[in-house]
Parts: structure tokens; sequence; C-alpha cells
């Protein structure tokens, strides 16, 4: 029983749990649809960022240093490197971004962080089972 109990927690917990998080604030959210069909359109507020920011660029100040969020920045690069990876998966630039985006944000990235999660597991309980050897 105990084993199960681990291989539940090493390799379902990390794939449930941020879906089970994801449903809870969805719900706690009325009026919000799960899966949207276009960007929402906001209007612009001073006091925080809204999808206007998004969808027009955002003119509040930033709260991180430009060598994070600047064009010139991490995030500038991303943006150059998703629209790089998108032109070779698609001729639309655009179609291309969207899909590099959910190819490295959706399935490489998480992909990857699972990875870890197990190769952690399983380095603490070799060295677990080395400590009590």
């Amino acid at each position: 029983m105990r084993r199960l109990l681990l291989a539940l927690w090493i390799y379902v917990f990390p794939l449930v749990a941020p879906w089970t998080i994801l449903a809870a604030v969805n719900a706690s959210a009325p009026g919000v649809p799960l899966v949207r069909t276009a960007v929402p359109r906001e209007a612009w507020r001073a006091d925080r960022c809204t999808w206007a920011c998004h969808n027009r660029g955002c003119r509040h100040r930033p709260k991180l240093p430009a060598a994070l969020t600047g064009d010139r920045g991490l995030f500038g690069g991303t943006i150059r490197a998703l629209y790089a990876v998108g032109g070779g998966l698609s001729g639309d630039r655009f179609v291309g971004y969207g899909a590099a985006n959910i190819l490295l944000l959706c399935v490489a990235w998480p992909g990857l962080m699972y990875g870890l999660w197990v190769v952690a597991w399983r380095q603490h309980l070799a060295l677990r089972a080395g400590r009590q050897a």
C-alpha cells in the first residue's frame, strides 16, 4: 500500500494537481469561460494590467528590471525566439508563433519539469535506501 501511495505521489500528483488548481480558479471566477475562442477585449485601467495591455501593449511602469521585461531583455528575446521557431513551423508568422508557444510552454517545458521531478524523487529514494542499508 505504501509503494502505491508513493507511486501516486511521484507520478500522478504532479499531473493532476495543476489541472485541479486550474479548475478551482476558473470555478471561482463566474462568467469566465474555461476555453476561450477569442482574445477578450477589456478597457485599459490605470491601477492594474488588463487584456488591453496584452492586446495593445502595456503603458504601466514595469515592476521588474528591463533585463527581464524589456524588448531587449529576456522577454523580448523569448518572443523573437518563438517567432523564429514559428517561422519554421508554418508559413504564416502568427500561426507559427502560436504553435511554437504551445509546443514550448505547454508541452516541452512542463514535460521537462515532470521529468526532473521524477528523477529527483528517484534519487531521493535511492539515497534513502542507501542510508538504511
